[in-house]
């Protein structure tokens, strides 16, 4: 690894580090129950190492999210060339659903609605999460598909999607009992829903 890497994974790092102390402290105590110097203390690191990853301890704590975007990304298992982008659209959104991001998420909004003053940075990450699937889907597409085709497909995907993240679908997470009622969909039984319309129209 290069010396500018060994930086990056370095910073990552401890990035990571802050992050997750931070939100285990916020599971703990919850948001107000804690302070920066709580997070730097517990993570091994001082304040103005803090202050140099993040600007409060609300964006620390949904930093988390950020990292398993980032991940699902990377750790995306390769797919033929010939996928078409729907299909392989619907893997993006599986894999990254699939690990660890959507109950880490709700974990995330059941907090917001106790302390307001993470919301901002929830949404930021909402946005985050579109931003990074339009992205990959114009690297994917290539010149195939237009720039604005591409903010369509994921704008209408990741939509639908948001409905869960923002808990207005009940959605079960595996190893979940099946609820009485029988409201709640497995993550697989949404997606297969999800694009089945965007195949077929409504």
């Amino acid at each position: 690894m290069t010396e500018k890497g060994l930086r990056e994974a370095k910073r990552r790092a401890t990035a990571h580090a802050l992050a997750e102390a931070a939100f285990d402290l916020a599971v703990e105590r919850g948001v107000d129950g804690f302070t920066i110097d709580d997070v730097a203390t517990r993570a091994g690191y001082s304040r103005r190492t803090f202050a140099n990853h993040f600007a409060c301890k609300e964006e620390a704590i949904t930093a988390l999210a950020v990292e398993r975007l980032r991940e699902g990304l990377e750790t995306l298992p390769p797919m033929p060339e010939d996928t078409p982008l729907l299909e392989w659209l619907m893997a993006l959104a599986r894999h990254q659903l699939s690990g660890g991001m959507l109950p880490l998420l709700q974990q995330l909004r059941g907090m917001a609605l106790e302390h307001h003053g993470l919301e901002p940075y929830l949404a930021d990450v909402q946005v985050q999460i579109r931003r990074t699937a339009q992205d990959a889907v114009l690297a994917r597409a290539g010149s195939g598909v237009s720039r604005l085709s591409a903010h369509i497909l994921v704008g209408a995907a990741y939509g639908a999607l948001m409905s869960v993240l923002d808990g207005r679908v009940p959605v079960r997470l595996p190893g979940d009992p099946a609820p009485a009622s029988g409201d709640a969909v497995t993550v697989d039984e949404f997606l297969t829903t999800v694009f089945s319309h965007l195949r077929r129209g409504f």
